[in-house]
């Protein structure tokens, strides 16, 4: 099923992530994938950013893109990435110089009127007092703490955008899950409801027989058993094809009438080869690998952030203000006030939590990239064992229908022979039990393959993207630990 381009871009593109995308040290990870039979209903286009619209299905693109607008678990993802790129603004701002602008105003005696008077034994009287002030203070990046703490917000924010994109893949799969079960479980019940009137048909025939005594009570009793067997499944059709309808319901916010399919009478199919691009595309692609990327960011980020608190941290301030006694004395020479000069602030000689911190960052980058490593490993296993049961099943679905086309010839072959007194009822009962089974496996396997198109469609990363694309976020430049 798989084209040899597939394997052979996702071999080397998944080698490459996993050996050079982190920026900490380790051994190599190593992929290996066996390519597998290629399907004729497979292509190497790139899979496109809505691939339900394969389906060429109006209402279920209707459905989806509903769902992908109204899912409340989507509009929480929203505002968390909204709240991690507002806190990356914040981060970005401290590269600025703080300022503040500060202005008092008092009645009563300061300290120095207290003194003076105390000096002169004299009176000290209240007065107004007014004390302006503007301070600048910016602290000078010499270890790149403002760099990693801006690249780790970053990082933050990209992984905050991937879980979203996860949650757009998951509901548009669980949309066009649902869509499709209850179009096949009413084909299902139209295929039982049918065997039912076909085994109603066998069974008057066999009660003129009887009465003709060409048929024995034996061979009534059986086939009236077969046809209460066939009918039992039909009220768990129609209990299915609800409870799929109820779900579509509240996956797209409308009543469960609205959601009804009208354009089921063969169910959902492929409308175009299955496209299943290239491997690289693939990691681009998939949001837990892009999820699983931003966190190993975010966690090398967070090891220089820990290490700039080994150094002393040195800032530059500056003040102007006045201690004028009233407003016309602000601009006083002798009423000015102001200081400039550096602070520095450094944990010395105990640095112990300083390292502490450091080995706790290390051992937590290591686990993103354990993470990563692994997250990358099992995309491709999912898309392998995805790729590999849709061609069994597809595989499967063919041979149940030459079984089916089979059955019904020698379902019509038994039944001249049974009516033309060549065969007894006790074959032509076989005969009708085959095709009854057969026919509803083949709608059972009906299900199971767009069931599994799904699973590939999940597994290869469509369906994140948005109408209105949000520009990427660029990870800062040369915040490396």
């Amino acid at each position: 099923m798989h084209s040899p381009s597939f394997h052979r871009w996702m071999t080397c593109g998944l080698l490459s992530v996993l050996a050079g995308c982190s920026g900490l040290s380790g051994e190599r990870s190593t992929v290996t994938a066996q390519p597998a039979p290629r399907l004729s209903a497979e292509s190497a286009a790139p899979l496109p950013a809505r691939w339900w619209q394969l389906y060429r299905d109006p209402q279920l693109d209707a459905l989806v893109a509903r769902a992908l607008r109204q899912n409340k678990d989507l509009e929480a993802a929203a505002a968390h990435v909204d709240a991690l790129l507002a806190r990356l603004e914040q981060a970005d701002g401290e590269r600025l110089p703080s300022t503040s602008l500060d202005y008092g105003l008092a009645y009563g005696r300061s300290r120095d009127d207290q003194t003076l008077a105390q000096a002169t034994h004299g009176h000290a009287g209240a007065e107004w007092s007014h004390t302006p002030e503007f301070s600048l203070s910016y602290t000078l990046d010499l270890w790149g703490e403002v760099r990693y703490r801006i690249a780790a917000a970053r990082a933050d924010a990209h992984v905050a955008r991937a879980l979203e994109d996860e949650l757009r893949v998951t509901v548009a799969a669980q949309t066009t899950r649902a869509y499709a079960q209850a179009c096949v479980y009413g084909l299902q019940a139209q295929v039982q409801a049918h065997s039912v009137q076909v085994l109603e048909q066998s069974v008057a025939v066999t009660q003129k027989l009887q009465k003709a005594g060409a048929a024995t009570d034996l061979d009534l009793s059986r086939l009236q058993g077969l046809l209460e067997e066939t009918r039992a499944p039909l009220a768990l059709f129609s209990a299915r094809r609800r409870s799929a309808l109820y779900e579509l319901a509240v996956l797209s916010g409308l009543p469960p009438e609205q959601v009804t399919p009208h354009h089921c009478s063969q169910g959902l199919q492929l409308q175009a080869p299955l496209p299943v691009g290239e491997g690289w595309a693939l990691v681009q692609r998939r949001p837990d690998i892009r999820r699983a990327e931003g966190q190993l960011r975010a966690a090398t980020s967070r090891v220089g952030l820990s290490r700039a608190e080994l150094y002393p941290r040195i800032t530059f301030g500056a003040m102007l203000g006045s201690s004028a006694s009233s407003l016309g004395k602000l601009g006083d020479r002798y009423a000015t006030v102001y200081s400039v000069g550096p602070l520095v602030s450094w944990r010395f000689p105990n640095r112990q939590i300083a390292q502490a911190q450091v080995k706790q960052s290390q051992a937590e980058a290591r686990q993103a990239l354990a993470t990563f490593d692994g997250t990358v490993l099992n995309a491709l296993k999912q898309v392998e064992q995805a790729m590999a049961l849709y061609q069994g099943e597809q595989q499967r679905r063919q041979a149940l229908a030459a079984a089916l086309d089979n059955n019904r010839r020698a379902f019509d072959l038994a039944s001249r022979g049974y009516h033309a007194g060549a065969l007894d009822a006790l074959q032509l009962l076989d005969s009708e039990r085959s095709l009854v089974g057969l026919e509803a496996r083949v709608a059972e396997s009906d299900l199971r393959v767009i069931n599994r198109q799904i699973d590939l469609f999940q597994a290869l990363g469509g369906g994140w993207q948005r109408d209105d694309q949000t520009a990427p976020l660029p990870i800062v430049a040369g915040a490396k630990p």
